[in-house]
């Protein structure tokens, strides 16, 4: 029989020591990557300069030949129309982006008579032999919905390519922009159109790619850095 009286020892306590892990360490955040390129921020625009001597006609030589780069006019309709009827496929697609089957007098009219004054539509002509002209390239630009920048589009006859009749457009659009107080300009450019690419990149000009599509937007200076020789 046990006593009662006797005294037990208390138990023995287990002292759990934590076990020291080696911390990894954190692993070091992402650098971030390029902000979105913003073309508004890249060219800003300087102030209005207007030019009244901007629009008027010029005698150019394209491949040692006498040119006309003056604006498109209500009585360009039929020229414009004869052009779009010497495209071949491949331009159609490169300038439209889809296929076009013919020029309605309707189009036509529109085309050539914009408001200069706001929109522009210039065209690269050449006299024949009884004096009338022949339109050989179209570069215009169209104005955005925040009066800012200019969409602007370029087509070229294929036997008239490669005497730098587009880059001499391009420079009176350009010119033209910069003196109405815009940044730059932009176009959408299918994504093979190798030599119109390079003109734009002669000029300044950067390339952001379009989701879902064949095709890039260009945004190009106003005032661009020394251009390249001719290309096109």
């Amino acid at each position: 029989m046990a006593n009662k009286n006797q005294h037990h020892a208390p138990p023995r306590k287990r002292v759990v020591r934590p076990r020291h892990t080696r911390r990894r360490p954190p692993h070091p955040a992402a650098p971030p990557g390029p902000a979105p390129f913003d073309p508004v921020l890249a060219f800003p625009p300087a102030p209005p300069e207007p030019d009244p001597h901007a629009l008027e006609p010029c005698e150019v030589l394209f491949g040692g030949q006498p040119h006309v780069l003056r604006p498109l006019g209500p009585g360009d309709a039929d020229r414009l129309i004869a052009f779009f009827n010497s495209h071949n496929p491949e331009t159609i697609r490169q300038r439209y982006g889809y296929h076009i089957s013919e020029m309605t007098p309707e189009r036509a009219r529109r085309l050539v008579g914009v408001d200069q004054a706001r929109d522009v539509a210039l065209g690269v002509f050449e006299r024949t032999a009884g004096g009338d002209e022949v339109l050989h390239a179209v570069g215009r630009y169209l104005l955005d919905a925040a009066g800012r920048s200019a969409e602007m589009a370029f087509v070229v006859r294929e036997t008239k390519r490669h005497l730098g009749i587009c880059t001499a457009l391009l420079h009176r659009l350009l010119e033209i922009a910069r003196h109405r107080g815009m940044g730059y300009l932009f176009a959408q450019v299918q994504g093979d159109n190798a030599p119109m690419l390079a003109i734009f990149r002669r000029h300044g000009g950067r390339l952001r790619p379009i989701p879902g599509a064949d095709a890039v937007e260009v945004f190009v200076p106003t005032v661009p850095p020394r251009a390249g020789p001719p290309g096109r």
